[in-house]
């Protein structure tokens, strides 16, 4: 694989089929953006916990949900994650996608340091894919 950037990708889920369309999603962006020497690598967590565990690993964009259960079946959100994502590395990409609606935690995340927070819904599906893209593509222009 020499020559190919890769892009990290971590999605921090716990709805096993929001998991499977996120995952569709990075595989259509990683088809179209081929001719670039890009390939998106992805991880999936489905917990705030295991997800901080593996912050080394440097991922480019992280996939938040809001709104999850840790894994003693707590509720919890990812404002925490999110401070600690931006704690320790301000420049990776926080995508929030939650079902929450709350337009006072739209405003909160995005003053936290989340890149976009975009509702579950099929209008901001259409708008994940070329979100990605162009983040991907702000990614290689830096470096």
């Amino acid at each position: 694989m020499s020559g190919i950037k890769e892009i990290k990708v971590f999605i921090i889920e716990d709805d096993f089929v929001f998991i499977e369309i996120l995952v569709n999603l990075l595989e259509s962006v990683n088809s179209e953006i081929s001719h670039k020497n890009v390939k998106i690598k992805y991880q999936t967590f489905y917990s705030t916990k295991e997800a901080s565990y593996e912050l080394s690993q440097n991922p480019d964009i992280v996939m938040l949900d809001y709104f999850l259960m840790d894994d003693e079946l707590k509720a919890d959100t990812g404002t925490k994650l999110l401070d600690v994502i931006k704690e320790y590395k301000a420049d990776i990409d926080v995508v929030v996608v939650s079902g929450q609606e709350s337009e006072s935690v739209r405003v909160e995340l995005l003053q936290k340091g989340a890149t976009h927070y975009l509702a579950k819904d099929e209008e901001s599906l259409k708008q994940i894919k070329p979100l990605i893209i162009s983040l991907i593509e702000k990614k290689l222009a830096t470096v």
